[in-house]
């Protein structure tokens, strides 16, 4: 093997996140009295992306997302409705989301054993937690390390700080970071040193100054690289 431990990031990379809040949005609008329109998804996904690049840049704390992105989205449409509240029926909703991408089960059960496999993930800690066990995922990994519970979110190099500090390899030639963020998974990877594979199924264009180490666009292609 190239690599002796892969560090995995979740959301758009092993869970189909785009289904999974798609789904949990529109639900939550329905019952907050608001039309699940195709405006009014725009609308909140226009906010909830600004916010979470804020959140990713450390212009702004975890909770603001969570506190903020319903109430401003409902402000902008002009509707009356709770913003808290529909947040936190959101966050319910987002817990129940267990739906894996194509071949994310096989490459884990292909792995597992292998490498060391941990998880890297930006987002709220329980429930990560319960979408890892509710899927039957968390046995694949042996650490998790979730922003949320560490205080500080990639791609800032103190994220990877802890990371580094826990898992058993300590050579960072070792080491690669998966995942399909440029702005969190690859940038966050590349600051702390280590290589990184950067999932692309969209073929989205690179927009780094700096290469991903790989590039796959079928988590299956993954084996040909290790």
């Amino acid at each position: 093997m190239r690599y002796s431990t892969l560090l995995w990031d979740l959301d758009g990379t092993l869970y189909d996140f785009e289904k999974n809040q798609e789904r949990s949005l529109r639900r939550v609008l329905e019952e907050f009295g608001v039309d699940a329109s195709e405006e009014n998804v725009a609308c909140y996904l226009r906010i909830n992306h600004q916010l979470w690049s804020d959140y990713e840049q450390g212009l702004i704390g975890k909770q603001v997302i969570e506190d903020t992105r319903f109430q401003r989205t409902f402000d902008e449409l002009g509707i009356a409705a709770d913003g808290l509240a529909a947040s936190r029926a959101y966050r319910k909703l987002l817990m129940q989301g267990y739906d894996l991408l194509a071949g994310a089960r096989e490459i884990m059960e292909a792995l597992q054993g292998k490498v060391e496999m941990d998880v890297v993930t930006n987002g709220d800690g329980p429930t990560q937690r319960q979408r890892l066990a509710g899927a039957d995922m968390a046995k694949y990994f042996t650490h998790l390390f979730i922003s949320d519970e560490l205080g500080v979110q990639k791609p800032q190099a103190e994220f990877f700080a802890p990371v580094l500090q826990t898992i058993a390899e300590k050579d960072p030639r070792q080491i690669l970071v998966i995942g399909d963020s440029l702005s969190s998974d690859i940038a966050g990877g590349q600051a702390a040193g280590l290589d990184t594979c950067w999932f692309n199924p969209k073929h989205l264009p690179l927009t780094l100054k700096q290469q991903p180490t790989w590039q796959i666009d079928a988590l299956d292609q993954l084996l040909e690289i290790l």
